[in-house]
């Protein structure tokens, strides 16, 4: 049997709690899975600490209990032996090659795999390298306050309107239609890219529905959001512009401070996440890995707007 968790609200904050006495050596039990999902339903985000440092393997098998973990898809930037690890990192190896994916510069607010079919369901993050002078924290946005807090009108008209979500900001605009299933991420793509699950490019409704809890939320980020079908660039434009304004706002923030061995697990429907910049002369290296949903219907309800 797994050992107990205090789970304790972080104090002043919108939202998240820190988690002490998880199991991350690949025994969880069915209870303590439940008091986990239990706790996310409640704080969005989590904070692990306390525990001994997971292995590739058992960080992968701790993610396994909370949904399906798809690959990659990239030939660099993940883990050599495990692909469906990626390596956030700013870190250069002896030959002056990068050994992950990222930068110190800002990073704008998103979900992850918002661009495919099967949208991420939750996120992990292990801290392994960070800046010592600070720096680099991620940033983490309630969006389903976000969504109670529009006016009634403008939450109902969410209701009818689909999005366009891409990998890239740009990318849509410039290649052709038929050949948005495929994109190099940096560099030539021969030695960059690996066919991931379900492509780089999708559509999907602007209000998401946790099948959990039934919360409904915003789901529109401005790294890949595009464009909303229904209205004419302009109207898109100025409806998603007062949607991007939330992300950020303080009642709604959670900004995490990382130190090491911190394994953040986060709700990725309901929330979306950034990262500040920090010294590009510092080393910072976190392992990332995220769950799918295995329906792609999964969040999307055609139910009346509540």
């Amino acid at each position: 049997m797994s050992r107990a968790m205090d789970i304790t609200r972080i104090p002043g904050s919108a939202i998240g709690a820190v988690v002490a006495g998880a199991d991350f050596s690949g025994t969880i039990d069915d209870q303590q899975v439940e008091e986990i999902w239990q706790a996310l339903d409640q704080h969005l985000v989590l904070v692990f600490r306390g525990h001994k440092d997971p292995s590739n393997d058992d960080l992968l098998m701790f993610a396994r209990r909370f949904g399906h973990v798809p690959k990659t898809g990239l030939t660099t930037g993940a883990s050599p032996d495990h692909n469906e690890i990626l390596l956030i990192s700013n870190i250069l190896d002896e030959n002056g090659q990068k050994i992950g994916v990222g930068n110190a510069e800002w990073m704008d607010w998103h979900t992850d795999y918002s661009f495919r079919p099967r949208v991420s369901r939750i996120g992990f993050l292990a801290a392994v390298e960070l800046p010592p002078s600070g720096g680099g924290q991620t940033l983490f946005t309630d969006m389903y306050t976000a969504y109670e807090s529009l006016p009634d009108d403008l939450r109902k008209r969410l209701h009818s309107y689909r999005a366009r979500h891409s990998l890239r900001s740009g990318y849509e605009d410039v290649i052709e239609e038929e050949y948005q299933g495929e994109v190099s991420i940096g560099g030539p793509a021969a030695k960059r890219f690996v066919a991931p699950e379900d492509g780089t490019a999708t559509v999907h409704q602007l209000i998401a529905r946790n099948p959990r809890t039934g919360r409904r939320a915003v789901y529109a980020n401005p790294l890949n959001t595009k464009r909303i079908l229904e209205l004419d660039v302009t109207a898109s434009k100025d409806v998603l512009q007062q949607l991007f304004a939330k992300p950020g706002e303080p009642e709604l923030t959670y900004a995490h401070e990382w130190i090491p061995g911190d394994i953040v697990m986060w709700d990725q429907l309901g929330t979306v996440h950034a990262k500040r910049a920090f010294d590009p002369t510092e080393r910072r290296l976190l392992r990332k890995v995220v769950t799918i949903f295995d329906d792609p219907a999964e969040p999307w309800h055609p139910e009346d707007a509540a």
